[in-house]
């Protein structure tokens, strides 16, 4: 019966072992479904039905590296966002992270960088995204640009297709005004479809990471993902794919060949000297004489390789501490030297970009690329003046040249790049600044000349009513000695419309008299008394006044306006005259309610932002509004006397000339304007803490 127990233990023992043999661990592993957009080359697309592009590439290293066992179907891009999120897969193989999409799904570490375009007719007016708010906008169905559009281009018309190619056949048709695409794959596509009646305008836009994305808390299989890419990256796995699709090529380490040919070269010379010292005893002396002065020509060799590492260390160090961005290329436009600034500007580390292609690099520069291979051909130095674009919300202006270099054989050229956004603001503000003084005195000349005239007319027109008035007795009298009443005389003039007439003449008078008084203030200095006072405090009281203006009231509810207050702790006393500042500040809060009023709101509401803060010596004040904007020419004639867009009879065009006097020529501060049309206008006033 033992016996029997054994036989029966040893058959199940073997029965499990040979089960195990025959059915691996990795036979019972889970089969992860990976998905991913049919047409989206180079990264993936079907070529003859077969999943094919750099994404599956990395997908099936990835997957190879960790034994995974699985399953890629491509189809239409919105499905499979929808697959991810209900569980009908497991990975998708390439998605931008954001922070809408983190909260639905979790992301690898990025295996690609997509930058993205616009792109329009061949003949379109479109230059650049603020040209968009209007238009009829083609994106990809869950796009990243989908998602981008309708945030940002709520006014515009947004029409979601099924695929980057589906959009770029609709674009070419002229059925829609513009398409924002991925710039890489688009451009690709183009070529491949010969459509040769689309461009590609504006700087790039909506830079992503391009990672693996995974269900929410999937964290074993992010986890395996996450590995696997490393340890492609680690192989060079990773950098033999991205050659294959985007050919940047590798530079030859040829460290080994050079050792080998040293080795090689030595080896005998070494055996020479030996059987050379063996066979010459006789001349050691001489030997010794020459090892010594080979010895110190070797020193002397290595003390001028370290001066030159010096010099070198040098260069690179007065190289970086340069402001400008300074970025070396060859002659096929690859990147070869990077500064610091460049870092720093353009987010990007010198090992990251060092041997790639400057477009893809630096996409911001791509369509600088043509005046980069015209500095390269002819030799001789280009310059782009005055380059435009937006950062960290506000206008920036740079300025590129490119210097081309030809040492030892070896062609190439330097971009550097200058920001001027402050010496073109610093010139701006000069010439305002001498325009409004030059003005300033033809105001008090023209208010001089105006007040006498005025006087008179506003003196006997109040005379006239004086004395067909009939309060006063004399009037009376003399009514009767003429033989009539002065009642009859009162009828009269109320028929006819004389009394009417006088009215509106002492009305216009009035106003005509405000008008020259505000000319007199535009140009003459204030004789009032300076105090230190708590500029924030003094914000928030005109704010209050300004709430409770009857005239502004009628014209816009200040209790539906959002007030939102970002005021820096500790900020110092100002000295200022407070009547004088409430007047620039109510100014401000009147110009940007009324223009608030006539913008039509999708989401959020009309909104104040204040902000106070310290700048140096000085303190900063912010008002900030999302209103209509300006356009550019609107922002350089705001401050002019006179200049005004609001319609005939609302407004006299000096409430801001005034204000720019009382910051400017009063207080000796700076008064700036900034604005996005149909975004946002900020005034920014600086006021000194001290005061001469």
């Amino acid at each position: 019966m033992k016996l029997e127990l054994r036989y029966m233990h040893f058959g199940f023992i073997l029965s499990v072992i040979l089960l195990f043999s025959l059915f691996p661990a990795h036979s019972f592993a889970r089969l992860i479904i990976v998905e991913g957009d049919y047409d989206y080359p180079p990264y993936e697309f079907l070529d003859n039905g077969i999943p094919s592009g750099f994404n599956i590439d990395i997908i099936r290293a990835v997957a190879k590296a960790e034994a995974l066992d699985i399953k890629i179907n491509l189809r239409n891009w919105s499905n499979v966002v929808s697959d991810l999120k209900s569980g009908k897969c497991d990975v998708v193989t390439g998605m931008v992270k954001s922070e809408e999409r983190s909260s639905f799904f979790d992301f690898s570490i990025p295996h690609n960088i997509l930058s993205h375009s616009i792109f329009v007719h061949a003949d379109s007016n479109i230059k650049q995204l603020e040209d968009l708010v209007h238009s009829e906008i083609i994106v990809q169905k869950s796009d990243i640009m989908h998602e981008y559009a309708l945030k940002n281009f709520t006014q515009a018309k947004i029409v979601a297709v099924d695929s980057q190619g589906e959009a770029m056949l609709l674009l070419a048709s002229r059925e829609h005004d513009a398409a924002l695409l991925g710039k890489l794959q688009t451009i690709f596509q183009l070529k491949r479809d010969g459509l040769t009646n689309i461009k590609s305008v504006g700087s790039g836009f909506g830079f992503g990471e391009y990672c693996f994305a995974v269900r929410k808390d999937d964290i074993k299989l992010l986890g395996q993902l996450n590995e696997g890419l490393n340890l492609i990256k680690k192989t060079g796995e990773y950098d033999e794919i991205y050659k294959k699709w985007f050919g940047i090529h590798e530079r030859r380490n040829n460290f080994r060949e050079i050792i080998y040919y040293v080795v090689l070269v030595l080896i005998p010379v070494i055996l020479f000297l030996v059987g050379f010292i063996i066979w010459t005893w006789m001349l050691r002396k001489s030997v010794k004489q020459k090892t010594k002065e080979l010895t110190l020509e070797l020193h002397e060799r290595n003390r001028a390789e370290e001066e030159l590492k010096k010099a070198q260390g040098y260069l690179a160090s007065v190289i970086d501490s340069m402001p400008s961005v300074l970025i070396g290329v060859d002659n096929n436009c690859n990147i070869t030297h990077w500064n610091r600034e460049a870092a720093r500007v353009y987010e990007s580390e010198h090992r990251d970009v060092i041997g790639f292609p400057l477009d893809l690099a630096v996409p911001q520069l791509a369509f600088e690329i043509d005046l980069v291979r015209e500095a390269l051909k002819t030799g001789k130095k280009q310059i782009d003046s005055k380059l435009r674009g937006y950062g960290n919300n506000r206008t920036v202006y740079q300025d590129m040249t490119i210097y081309p270099l030809v040492v030892n054989n070896i062609e190439g050229a330097v971009i550097r790049i200058d920001d001027i956004t402050e010496r073109l603001n610093f010139e701006q503000m000069v010439m305002q600044s001498e325009k409004m003084v030059s003005i300033g005195g033809l105001a008090a000349g023209m208010a001089h000349e105006i007040n006498n005239p005025l006087a008179v007319i506003v003196g006997h027109a109040q005379n006239i009513q004086r004395r067909t008035s009939v309060d006063l007795v004399k009037n009376i009298n003399m009514a009767e000695e003429c033989g009539t009443s002065i009642d009859v005389i009162q009828t009269y003039m109320h028929e006819r419309g004389i009394t009417r007439m006088l009215n509106g003449i002492l009305e216009s008078g009035n106003r005509a008299a405000k008008i020259v008084m505000n000319m007199l203030s535009f140009s003459r200095k204030s004789d009032n008394v300076f105090n230190r006072q708590d500029i924030a405090a003094v914000l928030d009281r005109t704010l209050e006044l300004a709430s409770s203006d009857y005239d502004l009231k009628k014209e816009y509810d200040f209790k539906r306006i959002e007030i939102i207050r970002e005021y820096e702790p500790g900020i110092p006393p100002v000295y200022c005259e407070e009547n004088e500042i409430q007047q620039v500040f109510l100014n401000i809060f009147r110009n940007a309610a009324e223009a608030m009023s006539g913008k039509v709101y999708s989401t959020v509401g009309a909104r104040f932002i204040l902000r106070v803060r310290r700048a140096s010596q000085m303190v900063r004040i912010e008002i900030e509004d999302n209103g209509p904007g300006m356009d550019e020419d609107t922002q350089k004639r705001i401050f002019e006397p006179f200049y005004t867009t609001k319609d005939v009879g609302k407004g006299t065009g000096l409430g801001l000339s005034v204000s720019y006097f009382i910051i400017t020529d009063h207080h000796k501060g700076t008064f700036e304007v900034e604005s996005m049309l149909g975004h946002w206008t900020r005034f920014i006033i600086k006021l000194p803490t001290t005061f001469d």
